[in-house]
């Protein structure tokens, strides 16, 4: 393998990773930790679509969410508060999810929530931002590498459960 010209192993990629974690917790092994900071707050969810509930493609009107991506999404609105944040036009985003129970927003400042966003790359580091300097809630970035970011917690990958 390679990694910015320099040869590393498998094992040294497994390293870094661990290494990151430490840094960017699994938002899935720290659900306690988040439930227990809700401190009479509601759980809202606000999630990304490019690349975190829909693959990234290289023609964008082919980004279609997978069928179990849209159940998970329509079971987790069950329980809380959904958004779907997109660089999309709104009306676009909500025709690629096909949800009507969802909410299709900006992200705003919210006192009666706890804002949770789900992004993968640097287009959700305002978001990120916004909620980590503010003690507003918390930003999961999902990524199968070690990068920098202003996340909170982190997801290897969206499928994680």
């Amino acid at each position: 393998m390679k990694y910015k010209g320099n040869e590393f192993s498998p094992n040294d990629v497994d390293v870094a990773y661990h290494n990151w974690m430490l840094k960017y917790p699994s938002a899935l092994t720290s659900i306690e930790q988040i439930v227990n900071n809700m401190k009479g707050k509601m759980i809202a969810l606000f999630l990304d679509y490019d690349g975190t509930l829909s693959p990234i493609v290289d023609n964008p009107d082919h980004a279609f969410m997978s069928n179990a991506m849209r159940v998970a999404v329509r079971n987790v609105a069950k329980c809380f508060p959904t958004a779907i944040i997109s660089g999309r036009s709104r009306e676009r985003v909500r025709k690629f999810v096909g949800l009507k129970e969802l909410y299709y927003a900006g992200l705003s400042s919210c006192k009666d929530v706890l804002p949770i966003y789900v992004g993968d790359d640097k287009t959700d580091e305002d978001a990120f931002k916004f909620l980590t300097e503010g003690n507003r809630g918390y930003g999961i970035l999902v990524t199968p590498a070690p990068k920098e970011s202003s996340a909170y917690y982190s997801l290897r990958d969206p499928s994680e459960s």
